[in-house]
């Protein structure tokens, strides 16, 4: 893609994304936010994807008490959900770095949060 995509696009990748897969996605974005070099890491947005799903989809249970059956039901989640998840957070990450761009105020990590949360409350 040779601009970023526009928040109509991004809008469009958001809307089908369930309340587990925001939740990731809010988890994707906010570490890109943190760590923006990790855009480029498939590896490690996959391992990221796959650490965000677990802690998601826990009911406040310890990690470390999972079962066999929690385990398939993160591994199906993540075969099912892995590319359009991080897709959408790839590209709502560009957008908002575009929106800091043009907005001439400060870039801060406060105000780009503040447009993820928007982004994600107009779908």
């Amino acid at each position: 893609m040779d601009r970023p995509p526009t928040g109509v696009e991004v809008r469009e990748l958001l809307r089908p994304l369930d309340e587990l897969d925001r939740r990731v996605l809010g988890g994707l974005v906010a570490m890109l936010i943190a760590e923006p070099a990790r855009c480029r890491d498939r590896e490690g947005l996959a391992q990221c994807f796959v650490q965000l799903a677990v802690v998601a989809s826990s009911d406040d249970a310890d990690p470390a008490q999972a079962t066999s059956e929690d385990v398939e039901r993160i591994r199906r989640y993540a075969e099912a959900r892995h590319r359009p998840v991080v897709n959408a957070a790839l590209a709502l990450f560009l957008r908002i770095a575009e929106d800091l761009r043009v907005s001439k105020s400060k870039p801060t990590p406060d105000a780009a949060k503040a447009i993820l949360v928007a982004y994600l409350a107009e779908v």
